[in-house]
């Protein structure tokens, strides 16, 4: 199984949905809407379950990330 963080999974949904459009044979059209299928599936679960994708989440999220920036200076500082 391939792990993606929320950002990631974004990205991913992203890039697919702008190559929807250059699927010919029926073979791809099939695969990919699976695949945006199983992205959607994946999204509206994070999005149901930790808020991700919500201006909320995404505020939580980069608090986060800011907090560990500092910390991470912090002990960088510190060496």
């Amino acid at each position: 199984m391939i792990e993606f963080d929320d950002m990631e999974l974004f990205q991913l949904s992203y890039c697919m949905s702008t190559m929807g459009d250059k699927m010919m044979m029926g073979g791809e059209i099939r695969r990919h809407a699976s695949i945006m299928s199983k992205i959607k599936e994946e999204m509206d679960r994070r999005k149901e379950e930790t808020g991700a994708y919500t201006p909320e989440g995404v505020s939580r999220q980069l608090e986060e990330e800011l907090l560990k920036l500092i910390k991470r200076r912090g002990d960088h500082d510190q060496s």
